[in-house]
């Protein structure tokens, strides 16, 4: 073999064997890892220091990490971390995502109450019947039920357990999703739309103001509308309205149906009946009745088997309430008008 191809070989190999380097080299540069942690208090817009099980990590974030999974990087935050060591030997981040905790659906249960100043986009503040919950949001949780999540609106969520050991809101909707509501009802031999939505704080006496997938609507009752699934109209409250258009260009409501979670209480015997005038104060609740009267505020019990003659219990409105004293040492409704 000539000496010229002895040397082109040898620049061949020596070039093969380069390239190879450069390879190997890379490929130790962008090597993967996957972790998991808690986002540390001192993290900037540069750095993320992750506290993991293992020990605090620092990872770098450059203008091309992918962190369209995870907006915020505030203390605390659960977040998993797509990584590579980058030629300078530190860890870089490829992607950060919020973290999901596993959901167990066989926990599922649904809850009813009221949003609280305390929610976050994270947590919502549940104000219930048995205290306050907190419930987190994360990027699965279902809101195609609910049209709009603000502090004080009453809502339905199905919560279950997460991975994590706290509760997390599987949906979250304006009526209880365990209720069947027809899009349409017949009335009087008259089938009209359905429509479901939240009764707003203008509701009075002549008009029902609730807000719907289409807007506020603003709805006339007449003297033959069907109140008999319905025993308070208060803001927040998830209702159905069955509605025609009436020869005035309003919207009717020929029957209003409340689909917010009333639990009711037991009536129970009545020791002694007495009646009370006075008007629906803002704190009642769908079980509860608030009423001003000339003497203070009476705390009287909604029963399943409250009649109700009139209007339902408008905020504002005067009404008379015929009363049984329980068992339970309190005031029941025994019908209003």
């Amino acid at each position: 073999m000539s000496k010229r191809i002895k040397a082109r070989l040898s620049v061949f190999l020596m070039c093969v064997l380069a390239v190879f380097s450069v390879m190997c080299i890379r490929s130790d540069a962008f090597d993967t890892y996957t972790v998991s942690g808690t986002v540390g208090i001192d993290t900037t817009s540069n750095y993320l220091y992750l506290n993991t099980p293992q020990g605090k990590m620092t990872i770098a974030i450059d203008p091309e990490t992918d962190l369209s999974g995870c907006k915020m990087l505030l203390p605390d935050k659960e977040v998993t971390v797509e990584c590579h060591r980058g030629a300078d030997a530190c860890l870089h981040a490829s992607k950060i995502y919020e973290t999901t905790a596993v959901v167990d659906s066989a926990t599922a249960a649904t809850v009813y109450g009221t949003v609280t100043s305390k929610t976050t986009e994270d947590v919502i503040f549940l104000s219930t019947t048995e205290g306050t919950m907190q419930i987190k949001v994360d990027n699965t949780t279902d809101f195609t039920g609910c049209q709009l999540v603000a502090i004080g609106k009453a809502v339905y969520i199905t919560v279950a357990r997460g991975s994590d050991a706290c509760l997390h809101a599987v949906t979250v909707s304006d009526g209880d999703p365990s209720n069947s509501v027809p899009d349409t009802m017949v009335v009087g031999g008259v089938e009209m739309p359905n429509v479901r939505g939240t009764v707003t704080a203008e509701t009075n006496a002549s008009l029902l103001y609730f807000s719907t997938s289409y807007g506020t609507m603003v709805v006339k009752y007449d003297s033959t509308t069907d109140f008999s699934g319905c025993l308070t109209l208060l803001p927040g409250q998830s209702i159905a309205v069955a509605l025609y258009r009436g020869n005035d260009a309003y919207m009717h409501a020929a029957k209003v149906t409340n689909l917010g979670n009333s639990n009711y209480n037991d009536a129970g015997a009545y020791t002694t009946t007495a009646s009370f005038t006075g008007t629906v104060s803002a704190s009642s609740t769908l079980n509860t009745l608030y009423l001003v009267t000339s003497d203070g505020t009476m705390l009287i019990k909604l029963d399943a088997t409250t009649a109700l003659s009139g209007l339902p219990l408008i905020v504002g409105r005067t009404v008379t309430v015929t009363c049984g004293y329980g068992t339970d040492a309190a005031w029941h409704a025994m019908s209003i008008k």
